[in-house]
């Protein structure tokens, strides 16, 4: 099966960090699950259930964990499984590999909603919620040589309206917290974009935040997913970078925070406070001898005293 990132090894150059990775017991950071996880993703925070959700995409794996009582919950999906939203009328949506599906953790099933895009040769990637209850959600070239993929939004009448491309690999959508800007990175490029979002959905001004690969030299590896703090500062994953940053709205780096694994994927905020930072990553394409091997793939929790007092904003759920 190809995955989300099997280009990615060659694309980013960075399978491996070339920076010190800090020991996880010197660190303050926390494994909550996943170690070993081929390419965990979506971290989603639960306030209605205190519960974190993620998935293993390569596995095809949802998990949930109740962060008081400790127990763990799990579900397989009938395709790759890349994201997770709830739903205001209630249960979740889960984007598969070839759509947008509600996804009913009772019973297991997931029915079809909608397909943004109908190729064989994509898949969807990344996805999540605005304040508006819309699904900002992308999707990407497999084979991994063509720019054929999309960024797409779905209203809460499940049209889907396509916004930008082309896109070889989309990733990480966030907002501002008033909405007026997105976020949006272009993996494959390594670059991160930012636009003016109007009133009914549409973007506009369209301009580089961030480009990573000027910072090659420092170990940045490439962008991968974001989140948004209640200050309207931007955090990004570095996918082969081994850390995460903080961007202030207009693009300068505010700080970085190295963790214990090269490959990070994506991160969320969450906990009663949303003080907390949970953080999924991939073991993929890494060697026997690679320092992170024991616990890359895992879900790591990182404390407030890192976050030098950033919150979150409350998770969005999908309208539709």
């Amino acid at each position: 099966m190809i995955t989300r990132r099997s280009g990615l090894k060659l694309a980013l150059g960075m399978g491996v960090a070339t920076v010190p990775l800090p020991a996880l017991a010197d660190s303050g950071i926390r494994i909550l699950g996943g170690a070993g996880d081929l390419l965990g993703e979506g971290p989603l925070w639960s306030a209605d259930t205190g519960r974190i959700f993620w998935v293993n995409i390569a596995a095809q794996k949802i998990y949930a964990l109740n962060l008081k009582t400790k127990a763990l919950q799990t579900w397989d999906a009938p395709k790759p499984v890349c994201y997770l939203a709830e739903r205001k009328s209630g249960g979740m949506i889960a984007g598969l590999s070839d759509g947008v599906y509600a996804f009913d953790e009772k019973t297991s099933a997931f029915t079809l909603l909608i397909k943004p895009e109908d190729r064989t040769d994509t898949r969807l990637n990344d996805g999540k919620v605005d304040a508006k209850g819309r699904l900002w959600t992308g999707t990407m070239h497999l084979p991994w040589s063509e720019k054929v993929g999309a960024f797409y939004r779905v209203d809460t009448d499940l049209k889907a309206t396509k916004v930008d491309g082309p896109y070889l690999c989309t990733n990480g959508p966030t907002f501002s917290p008033d909405l007026k800007r997105l976020w949006h990175v272009e993996s494959f490029d390594k670059v991160v974009y930012v636009f003016d979002v109007a009133t009914d959905g549409s973007l506009s001004n369209k301009q580089v935040f961030s480009d990573f690969k000027a910072h090659e030299a420092d170990g940045w590896g490439g962008p991968d997913g974001m989140v948004t703090d209640i200050n309207g500062g931007v955090w990004i994953a570095h996918y082969g970078g081994g850390r995460i940053s903080r961007f202030f709205p207009d693009g300068k780096l505010d700080f970085q925070v190295k963790l214990p694994a090269s490959q990070i994927t994506s991160l969320t905020f969450g906990g009663d406070k949303l003080d907390h930072l949970y953080i999924s990553s991939a073991a993929q394409f890494l060697p026997d001898g690679a320092p992170d091997k024991a616990v890359a793939g895992a879900l790591f929790e990182v404390p407030p005293s890192l976050l030098r007092g950033h919150k979150g904003l409350p998770t969005n759920k999908f309208g539709g």
